[in-house]
């Protein structure tokens, strides 16, 4: 019963940072094949379905690696292999007329699908790559990002 209750505080303890970020979460891992992780702050987290997303991380994939992104608006972002975005920032609260997307696309191959943000205010998205801003006002893309 003892060693019970110790394997329980002992993943308790692991488990409160990632359960203490929920409370801003802006989005989720929907899918993962391959490899991906998430940079927030100075800790690395593995990427896995599931796994909540705050403003400012960092998602990258692995080789082989892709993964499915949806915020909380249903904002959806797919990654491919070698990829790399920054959640630079996100607000969405409709009822206080409170709207933005900023995502920084560093590296790699992302297909992106507006939610409910690209239909109650456009103009609050903008997708950042190495050369220039994308000012979205479709509702689908694929961009590719070259090193």
């Amino acid at each position: 019963m003892k060693v019970l209750a110790g394997t329980l505080l002992i993943l308790l303890l692991i488990a409160t940072p990632i359960c203490a970020s929920a409370a801003d979460k802006i989005g989720h891992i929907h899918t993962l094949k391959g490899t991906a992780s998430i940079v927030r702050g100075n800790t690395t987290i593995d990427a896995a379905p599931g796994v909540f997303l705050n403003q400012g991380d960092l998602v990258r994939t692995g080789k082989p690696g892709a993964v499915s992104i949806v915020m909380i608006d249903d904002t959806s972002v797919s990654m491919g292999s070698d990829s790399e975005i920054s959640l630079k920032n996100y607000a969405f609260d409709p009822q206080a007329g409170k709207f933005s997307l900023v995502f920084r696309m560093v590296k790699g191959t992302f297909t992106y699908v507006s939610g409910l943000i690209g239909k109650l205010a456009p103009d609050s998205i903008q997708l950042l790559i190495p050369d220039a801003i994308i000012a979205v006002r479709g509702t689908k893309l694929l961009i590719e990002v070259q090193e």
